[in-house]
């Protein structure tokens, strides 16, 4: 089914009807023809388009009360391409392969004379091959007549033809050094220099003007960590023997081939990254230079007129070749416009254009739900709660029970109003992202041409929720994306289960003392600004503090340092603040002096608490030892000893122990941990057997002692329940851990490697291209590395890890489709397990409030919006 949507979008594209045209009613009294299009009125087949297939009566915005006839209306030809948004996991890229396979005889088709090509210039000749030339003067032969006709029609792939028997080797020999080409003129007419006359002008673009060459191969742009994952794709579903040749360009491919050598091939692979590198401005405005230099008088200090030349001059291979077909994997990333990525891909000339992706957008149901219920009169607001009210933990002291600001609004109106501009943005972020993928990289008329007709044509009418916008948006949406229903791919494709809950863990004392403590700076800092000037987190120019603080609270969910030096100052800004408002000299209300008062309590808390003292100065996870002899710990940490207490009832990290809870524990480091383990393993050695032990190895009875020592608790609860659950299933399962930052990574990573739980790391920081590949690769394929930690940023899109069952997410994710993205990343196409699926909260915290949010949000989405 999407395989023959995709074949059609390509070869037979629909009419769109003009989108400033509004559809009133069909006439029934005229008689239709058996076949018409399913998204009557929008769309029309381009075969057969008569009055008899569509008897709409339409109107037009700008004048209201005029009525058209369809046939009388303006349609546009739709783009050959579109969207692939199949479900994450369910064989994108088969489909893909399967395209390229079905249609490596069919060549692109040539263009015309005149005619413009986005981003790149203008077609300055009609189909040409040097063929001819070679001949010289002679009176060409008949055959030669023949082999030029069969060059220039580009009605099939003469390279196919020849490999499947039907061009004699002969003949083929003589073809194929001559492929067709056209020239390019980068120069815009409209841009030469005023004044210039017109055979300067033509001298100066053909100068500049780049041959382009035909060509029936496809061109697929793949992130970087995925260009093996298609490689191994290909050969696993596609035959050697009368298959398609591919061509593989990542980072390592130092040069690219010339276009005759690109053409030969049915497909390219290319990185993200090895394309980006390819990226030269072209400039459209190079005719004033070969008429005056206006460097200076344009303000540069140096003449640019010849590294604009030398950049006039010189095209990427891939950009001198006319593909047949443009794909590109994970293709939201195509939604930024400005990146060297996605203007690179502007500039590759292809006919046909596919974004394959898995989350085109990622709010546009939300916001459907949204206005729905607006629309229909529905009150409930959806909104994130205050951070004190529902986020403030009790640890040993009265709660902070309200966030800076709150007593300027009532509850209600500042919930109502945040909930509806969170959906806004929400909306507007992906209205925005969809526009460009649209209109720059599909190149859909009229909005490829108009750069406001997106907002003004299909954007503002739907937020405005006129009569028809949400058809018309539905109906174009529905035609360019490619997607089979679940129930369809259920009926066809057996997935395995996948069971999905949320975990809420109580936090720990020092968890919740360091998350009140990050709140108390909120309020103090709201108190003492006055909740007014560019000091205030909250003010419009300190975003950037204001997200860093917000970090800081989300850190402590999992975990997170402060140093000493910030709670001093925090306390003694805020005792001099309280010594003001006694006297008179600061207009505080009561209320925020008792909230005053309470935030230096919290701090003063932190600052007289030695166990989180020592915990934040080391800026690592504290554990809590038992069992460890003396004399070991003063071979290793020599006159220094840390803190000990009592067994406390924290979460604790399973050891087979034989030792009493109840003795003196000692609270150590990661790094101590692990030098402590070091130490001991050089304290074990005998160098000779037959000499007696050394003076520093263990004795018999200190052996016993370190074999009944166990780690007993940890600062953090979420490391904790982590490497419990991973130290439970790891002989039987493999595990996948997603994380948000590269500091919850370093700290997973050391709490793993203190519990010898064999793992591998796949993160954006001090780990090269080919080390996560490799990694990726070990974790697929060996049967001693069942863990992997990961950057949800960078391995929630596209990689196969059907190998693993068991996933953790340490904390929610807001961005629902990046999560889908994550889960997808386990239960796909290959999983032959169940699929269990934790999301870790710390209860009465920030994480608990933002998935309260996504659970409203998930709930008015099944209840609102229509199914199609």
């Amino acid at each position: 089914n999407s395989l023959f949507k995709m074949l059609r979008r390509e070869l037979l594209p629909d009419f769109f009807l003009d989108p400033s045209l509004n559809a009133l009613y069909e006439d029934k009294s005229l008689e239709t023809k058996r076949f018409t299009h399913p998204l009557l009125p929008y769309f029309q087949f381009t075969h057969g388009f008569d009055q008899a297939t569509n008897h709409w009566v339409l109107e037009s915005q700008d004048n209201p009360g005029k009525r058209i006839q369809a046939r009388d209306a303006s349609w546009y030809s739709d783009a050959r391409g579109g969207i692939i948004c199949e479900d994450m996991g369910t064989g994108k890229t088969c489909e893909c392969l399967a395209l390229v396979l079905l249609t490596k005889r069919q060549m692109a088709r040539p263009p015309i004379e005149g005619d413009i090509l986005p981003c790149v210039g203008t077609v300055a000749s009609t189909l040409k091959t040097d063929y001819y030339c070679e001949r010289g003067n002679a009176f060409p032969r008949l055959k030669d007549l023949a082999i030029i006709k069969a060059l220039l029609s580009c009605a099939e792939s003469l390279r196919i033809m020849y490999e499947e028997g039907m061009i004699p080797e002969g003949i083929w020999l003589r073809m194929e050094a001559y492929p067709p080409y056209y020239w390019v003129n980068p120069i815009s007419e409209s841009r030469t220099r005023r004044g210039a006359s017109s055979s300067s002008s033509s001298e100066a673009g053909s100068s500049v003007a780049f041959k382009v060459y035909m060509s029936s191969s496809t061109i697929v742009v793949v992130p970087d960590n995925l260009i093996d994952q298609w490689v191994r794709e290909k050969y696993k579903h596609i035959e050697d023997f009368h298959g398609i040749e591919m061509l593989k360009i990542d980072s390592s491919t130092n040069n690219i081939p010339e276009p005759k050598t690109l053409i030969k091939y049915d497909l390219v692979l290319i990185s993200v990254g090895r394309l980006s590198k390819e990226y030269i401005p072209i400039d459209s405005n190079l005719g004033e230079l070969w008429f005056m230099c206006r460097c200076y008088s344009r303000g540069f200090q140096i003449c640019t007129c010849k590294q604009r030349t030398q950049s006039a001059t010189y095209r990427s291979p891939l950009l001198r070749v006319h593909w047949k077909r443009l794909i590109v994997d994970e293709g939201h990333i195509m939604s930024s416009r400005n990146t060297t990525r996605s203007m690179m891909a502007a500039y590759l000339i292809a006919e046909r254009r596919w974004i394959c992706t898995g989350t085109p957008t990622q709010n546009l149901a939300y916001a459907t739900s949204m206005l729905s219920a607006e629309t229909t009169g529905g009150s409930q607001s959806l909104f994130l709660p205050d951070a004190a009210t529902d986020n403030a933990l009790h640890s040993g002291s009265e709660c902070i029970d309200r966030m800076p600001g709150s007593q300027a609004t009532s509850p209600a109106r500042s919930k109502q109003r945040r909930g509806h501009s969170a959906s806004q943005r929400d909306s507007t972020s992906d209205f925005y992202q969809l526009g460009i993928l649209i209109s720059k990289f599909l190149r859909i008329d009229p909005f490829a041409h108009s750069a406001s007709a997106w907002h003004s044509l299909i954007v503002q009418p739907y937020k405005r929720g006129e009569p028809g916008a949400c058809d018309r948006l539905r109906a174009l949406l529905q035609n360019i994306m490619v997607r089979n229903r679940p129930e369809t791919v259920g009926s066809e494709v057996s997935l395995p289960p996948l069971y999905e809950r949320s975990v809420e863990l109580s936090p720990t004392p020092q968890q919740a003392l360091t998350y009140n403590t990050v709140v108390a700076f909120f309020h103090i800092n709201a108190i003492l600004t006055e909740r007014i000037g560019r000091d205030y987190f909250f003010h419009p120019e300190n975003k950037r503090h204001l997200r860093q603080i917000v970090q800081n609270l989300f850190d402590a969910c999992f975990w997170f340092s402060i140093s000493a030096k910030h709670i001093a100052e925090g306390i003694s800004n805020g005792q001099i603040a309280l010594e003001l408002w006694e006297i008179g000299k600061k207009p505080y209300s009561s209320e925020d002096a008792d909230l005053l008062r309470k935030s230096i309590g919290v701090l003063k808390q932190a600052s007289e608490n030695p166990e989180w003292q020592y915990i934040a100065k080391c800026e690592s996870v504290g554990y809590w030892v038992t069992g460890v002899p003396k004399r070991i710990a003063r071979l290793v940490f020599g006159a220094y000893q840390p803190p000990s207490t009592k067994a406390d009832e924290s979460d604790g990290i399973e050891e087979s122990s034989t030792g009493d809870s109840s003795t003196t524990q000692q609270l150590l480091t990661a790094a101590q941990l692990l030098e402590i383990t070091n130490n001991t393993k050089l304290m074990l050695t005998v160098f000779d057997h037959d000499l007696p032990p050394r003076p520093t190895n263990v004795d018999p009875q200190e052996f016993d002692q370190l074999q009944g020592s166990s780690i007993h608790s940890c600062s953090s609860n979420k490391i904790a329940y982590i490497v419990n659950q991973i130290r439970r299933f790891e002989n039987t399962e493999k595990c996948i851990v997603f994380v948000n930052n590269h500091g919850e990574i370093s700290l997973l990573h050391e709490a793993l490697r203190i519990a010898r739980v064999l793992h591998l790391v796949y993160a954006s920081q001090g780990m090269s291209q080919s080390q996560r590949r490799h990694n990726i690769m070990t974790f697929s394929s060996s049967t001693v590395y069942n863990t992997i930690v990961m950057d949800i940023q960078l391995a929630a899109y596209g990689i196969d890890l059907s190998a693993a069952s068991r996933v953790w997410f340490v904390s929610p994710t807001w961005q629902t489709a990046r999560e889908r993205q994550a889960i997808k990343r386990a239960h796909r196409l290959g999983q032959t397990r169940p699929v269990f699926v934790e999301t870790l909260l710390t209860k009465g915290t920030i994480e608990e409030a933002l998935w309260r949010r996504r659970q409203e949000l998930s709930k008015y989405e099944d209840a609102v919006v229509t199914k199609d």
